[in-house]
This record gives structure tokens, sequence and C-alpha cells, in this order.
């Protein structure tokens, strides 16, 4: 359970991290709300800094500070339902893709993922969205139809991958079958 836990909070840290800081930020084409883009960005520092503190901490913390989350969830919500046009709008929607994979509420972070790539087909993040989703389809919520559709869609879709990431993709929808728990431990020794 801790394993899982700690593999969801470094995919999301990792995921995170991924996005370019500095004067690569994206620039705003509509003006947006200064509140509450001022609001999301202290609860972000927040939770970035609770993060930093649980990673350090020698004590275990089995709760994440749900009434942040939950805010800061329906702030995203808020910000693309009323700025979808805004250039923050699909990273937002990648964030609460992330949060609810974070709170194992994996059917949502799948949906998300399908409202972020709906709306935005170029998001420019779409390999780590798309593999996020087909790795939660299939660890989680064990559907083999949902694993099938985003593999098939990182690889038509992402065709600059790494070769090595794409036979991998490749080898685990030729057994998806086997679930992925199993499929790990026998991966060497399926051709």
């Amino acid at each position: 359970m801790k394993l899982s836990s700690l593999i969801v909070a470094l995919l999301v840290l990792f995921i995170s991290c991924t996005r370019k800081s500095g004067a690569s930020q994206p620039k705003i084409g509509y003006s947006g709300s200064d509140s509450l883009k001022k609001s999301i960005s202290i609860k972000e520092k927040t939770l970035k800094n609770y993060y930093q503190e649980l990673m350090v901490s020698e004590n275990s913390i089995d709760s994440l500070p749900n009434q942040l989350i939950n805010s800061l969830l329906k702030e995203y919500q808020l910000f693309y339902k009323t700025y979808p046009k805004d250039t923050l709008s699909p990273y937002y929607l990648d964030k609460i893709h992330q949060l609810f994979t974070q709170e194992k509420q994996y059917t949502y972070a799948v949906d998300w993922v399908d409202t972020l790539l709906y709306h935005y087909p170029n998001y420019a993040n779409k390999s780590l969205v798309l593999y996020s989703a087909a790795t939660t389809s299939d660890l989680y919520l064990l559907d083999t139809n949902r694993v099938k559709k985003y593999y098939n869609r990182l690889l038509i879709e992402c065709p600059k991958l790494k070769s090595q990431i794409k036979h991998e993709i490749s080898h685990r929808l030729k057994y998806l079958e086997v679930p992925y728990l199993e499929y790990i431990s026998k991966k060497q020794f399926l051709k």
C-alpha cells in the first residue's frame, strides 16, 4: 500500500516538474482572473512545500491536506470552465488529472485526461498524459479497453517517442491479458 502511494506521489512530482520554468512559461492569451490565478499559485506552492516536507520527514504522514487539494481541484475546474481559451487551462486540467491520481480516484483522473485531450489535442505534455492514463487504467482500473486506447493513441499521436518506449508499449499491448503486476514480474520471459 505504501509502495503504491509512493509510486503515485513520485509520478505526480515527476510530471509536475516537467513544466518548464522561467521565460518559457506559457504566455497568457486572455486576461483570465488574476485573483484566481494568484489563489491557485499560492495553493500550489503550499502543496509543493507539503510534499517536500513529506519527502524529508522521518515520520510517516498518511494523510494529505484534503481541504487544500479539494480547494485546488475546484479552482482548477472553475478556471478551465471560465477561461477555456487561456493557455493555462490545459495545464490546470493536467493538474486535475494528477491530483485525482494522487487521491486514488483513478476513474476521475482518467476521465479528466479525456477532457484535456478532447479540448486541447495538441497539449504540450500529451505523451506523459497518455502514458499516465494508460498505466493508471492498467494498474488500478484493470480496464484493458482503456489501456489499448491510450497506448495506441500514444503510439500514433506521439511519433517522436523513443524506440525503446514504443517497443515496451507494443510488448505490453501484446500481453494485455496478463494482469499488470504479473506482467511486470514475468516480462523478461515473455517473447
